[in-house]
């Protein structure tokens, strides 16, 4: 009886131990094949991708960041490091990678060294575009303030592209393994998809990334389809939907939320122009009609049609385009921004 037992739990160990390796390959597997289109390529073959667990070099690295980022390794820059000749398997792509600065351009780039966590910080943050600054809210207690690679290491785990080892260690010396790196770049691929497609932005204010999802998509189009319709009655071109002017009118529309007030003038960011600037948004002239506590976009429309100041923004003939952004605060009450710009 007591043999039969003991065969039946180590049956369960068994098969335990199985399942979990199973899944840890089927998240390999799904991750590898959902980013197939961005990564193909990432290693040499297959036999190569299923060993994920294996130490990657720093050479392989540059393979896999320059595929993730979908750029060609085609150039005429010329590499001047002597332990990279032409020969050199990832010569191409280290190449690449020094032309972008993502790597350094110096005599020995040691490309069939392990690449350590704290280098593939600083490479996927300059890769990938990520802002770096020394105000953040993630810090690891086994690297010292002026660690060369602190700033990297913070920003990127700030936006939850990378990890620590603990909650209180980053092991910036350890080996960087094939699997830990796919998961990265994937990471990475993500966020950069964000600032693409305008849902978050760097706050060069704040020094953090904030974020400008539209919530409200299907009353900015209806906003910008009344307005149009308001300057074809007195012979005006109408104007274009311009999403980086939706960005910055959201963001505006959030900060009256957050800072609980209602005027052109941030107490944060100051007057609108001001804040354009500081995100980069280009513009010759610009103008902003604001409203609350209106639950339609017709409603807001027709009250800032009968106020001689909006109207004026609403039909100036010099803009071009037009951004909308919508925010409600904790109590239900619609905050409206809408911003003009002509460039």
């Amino acid at each position: 009886m007591k043999k039969s037992v003991f065969v039946l739990l180590m049956f369960l160990l068994l098969f335990i131990f199985q399942v979990t390796e199973t899944s840890a390959l089927t998240e390999i597997e799904i991750t590898y094949d959902d980013q197939q289109s961005k990564l193909k390529n990432m290693y040499e073959n297959k036999k190569v991708r299923m060993q994920s667990s294996d130490i990657i070099s720093r050479g392989e690295a540059a393979k896999v960041i320059v595929n993730g980022l979908g750029v060609s390794i085609e150039s005429d820059f010329k590499l001047n490091a002597l332990d990279v000749p032409i020969s050199h398997p990832y010569f191409y792509e280290i190449r690449k990678l020094v032309e972008l600065g993502v790597m350094k351009h110096v005599d020995y780039i040691h490309p069939d060294e392990p690449l350590k966590r704290s280098q593939v910080a600083a490479m996927i943050a300059i890769a990938f575009q990520v802002e770096v600054d020394q105000q953040n809210k993630n810090s690891f207690k086994d690297y010292q303030r002026n660690y060369w690679a602190k700033d990297y290491i913070e920003s990127l785990a700030d936006v939850g592209i990378i990890h620590g080892t603990s909650p209180t260690t980053f092991s910036p010396n350890k080996n960087v393994t094939r699997r830990q790196l796919t998961f990265l770049i994937s990471r990475a691929q993500k966020f950069k998809d964000k600032v693409n497609n305008l849902e978050i932005i760097y706050d060069y204010l704040a020094k953090d990334y904030i974020h400008t999802t539209n919530d409200y998509i299907d009353w900015t189009n209806e906003m910008v389809k009344l307005v149009n319709i308001e300057r074809e009655k007195v012979g005006l071109h109408p104007l274009k939907q311009d999403l980086a002017l939706n960005q910055l009118a959201i963001i505006k529309a959030q900060d009256m939320v957050n800072r609980n007030y209602f005027e052109h003038k941030s107490s944060f960011y100051g007057n609108p122009w001001d804040m354009a600037t500081l995100f980069d948004y280009q513009y010759t002239s610009l103008g902003e009609n604001i409203a609350r506590n209106f639950h339609s976009p017709q409603s807001v429309l027709v009250a800032w049609m009968e106020s001689p100041s909006h109207r004026e923004n609403i039909l100036r003939q010099g803009y071009t385009n037009i951004g909308v952004g919508v925010k409600q605060d904790k109590k239900g009450n619609y905050y409206w921004v809408q911003m003009f710009s002509s460039n």
